[in-house]
């Protein structure tokens, strides 16, 4: 599986320090990585070791929800700390 590189050009104006938010649709989650398609832009992974188990343990490919996190220093991947279904 090919994960685009992020599109975060426009985020990485940001410091990776900043928080940034994103709402699309789960692609997949193994273990703690999630793929993830925004709603405008490329897909990419997200790393899930900052954020509780319970809050996406449940996730189904296709759900709706929005991340909040940080820029990984290399620009390719979000460390979420939410993750936010949609209701």
């Amino acid at each position: 599986m090919v994960v685009v590189s992020l599109s975060l050009a426009l985020v990485c104006a940001a410091t990776a320090q900043d928080l940034v938010s994103f709402h699309g649709r789960v692609l997949f989650v193994a273990g703690t990585t999630m793929g993830f398609a925004p709603d405008s832009g490329s897909s990419f992974e997200v790393d899930l070791t900052k954020v509780d188990q319970s809050s996406y343990e449940f996730l189904n490919n296709g759900d709706s929800i929005t991340v909040v996190g940080y820029v990984s220093r290399d620009g390719n991947k979000v460390i979420a700390v939410s993750i936010t279904p949609d209701q």
